[in-house]
């Protein structure tokens, strides 16, 4: 009741704002596009993927039948990591910023996928991996945000995630007993085998965490120092031992009866551009996590090597994680969890090979992106 409520407050402040498109019959061609984003503006998914992709879709369309604008909210303006889905499902805005790990109930077949984070930290064949489990292998996926009359357009990856914390530490044994706060259940697993109790979060909350004492570590990538102002609490974070990449983010979850109001040559131009969009913004977390360490290194920040032990507590970690994953996905009702699991790792392997080739070039992985997944995909 309390999350309707909420979508309805959110659908009658954007009709107050003008933001609403009155459109009848269902059938008439959709002209703005209603888009949100909890992340701020300045984060990579939005100056380096939705920003851009609307900005291309925009300027391929203008002064045709098929002109579309965007009304882009970033910045959680109307929708949080958590309530996201749910405003694209009720049709408060046609698109948004989705997470599975923060949708498990909804999302229970491609939240397999979004726990996997352990495999690697190559967060470009990450991103291509992810979202061609999700596109070509994974029907339960697509069921799951069928339920909730959406779909996915794919995914981008992370940067690789670091342990960042409020004090200065040098040994696994300073960390027992610490709080530590994430997204993702995959770091629950983590903390529990460090010793370290653990807090469900998103990241915006992450600062206001760290500074009360609610958390005194988090999890995440070093353009979180900048993105989410982690630098100005942050006093640790180990470099030497880098913790996988998130696989699973979904730039465009978009409303079904939103897609079907778009033009042929609408739907056209949002797929033609989106496989850009997904490596650009990959791409663009690898530079923002750069430019994050330096600036958190000016700040004081010290990034530190735990060494062997912390290595070891990681590698016994990535080896058992996977199944597990499988093993609560089927108890939560997720028939072919490890057949998803065993298809995004191959799938991982596969692109690490690509990766190889190119190099970390986002204009050549999106090429091949097109070329191998979205050649094939429908919507």
């Amino acid at each position: 009741m309390l999350r309707k409520s909420a979508i309805a407050a959110v659908t009658v402040a954007l009709a107050a704002g003008g933001a609403v498109l009155s459109v009848s019959p269902a059938t008439a061609q959709l002209k703005e596009f209603r888009y949100s984003s909890w992340t701020p503006p300045p984060a990579p998914n939005n100056r380096f993927g939705s920003i851009p992709y609307f900005e291309a879709i925009e300027k391929e369309l203008k002064g045709t039948p098929d002109e579309i604008t965007f009304k882009n909210f970033m910045g959680a303006q109307l929708f949080n990591a958590f309530t996201t889905l749910a405003g694209v499902r009720d049709g408060a805005v046609d698109a948004g910023v989705t997470v599975p790990v923060y949708n498990a109930g909804e999302l229970k077949a491609h939240n397999v996928i979004a726990q996997l984070q352990a495999p690697t930290s190559n967060g470009y064949a990450v991103a291509a991996a992810s979202t061609e489990t999700l596109l070509l292998g994974c029907p339960d996926c697509a069921a799951d945000y069928a339920k909730n009359k959406t779909f996915s357009m794919g995914v981008y990856s992370s940067a690789p995630y670091h342990l960042m914390c409020n004090f200065e530490f040098k040994s696994v044994a300073d960390l027992k007993g610490k709080k530590s706060a994430e997204g993702n259940p995959m770091f629950a697993r983590l903390s529990a085998q460090i010793g370290m109790s653990r807090i469900q979060m998103g990241p915006a909350d992450y600062l206001q965490a760290l500074q009360r004492g609610t958390a005194d570590c988090v999890y995440g990538p070093a353009d979180w120092l900048n993105a989410f102002s982690l630098k100005d609490v942050v006093k640790t974070a180990v470099e030497d031992v880098t913790l996988g990449t998130v696989p699973a983010v979904s730039i465009m979850t978009v409303n079904q009866a939103s897609w079907g109001k778009l033009s042929a040559k609408q739907r056209e131009v949002f797929i033609k551009h989106y496989p850009d969009a997904v490596m650009r913004t990959t791409h663009g977390y690898y530079v923002d996590a750069e430019r994050g360490k330096k600036d958190a290194l000016a700040k004081g920040v010290k990034f530190i090597k735990l060494g062997p032990e912390f290595g070891k507590v990681w590698e016994d970690f990535r080896k058992k994680d996977p199944e597990i994953v499988a093993a609560d996905a089927e108890k939560n009702g997720v028939t072919n969890a490890k057949k998803i699991a065993g298809a995004f790792i191959e799938n991982i392997r596969k692109w690490e090979k690509v990766v190889d080739e190119t190099g970390p070039d986002p204009a050549k992985l999106t090429d091949e992106l097109r070329k191998r997944v979205y050649a094939k995909a429908k919507f």
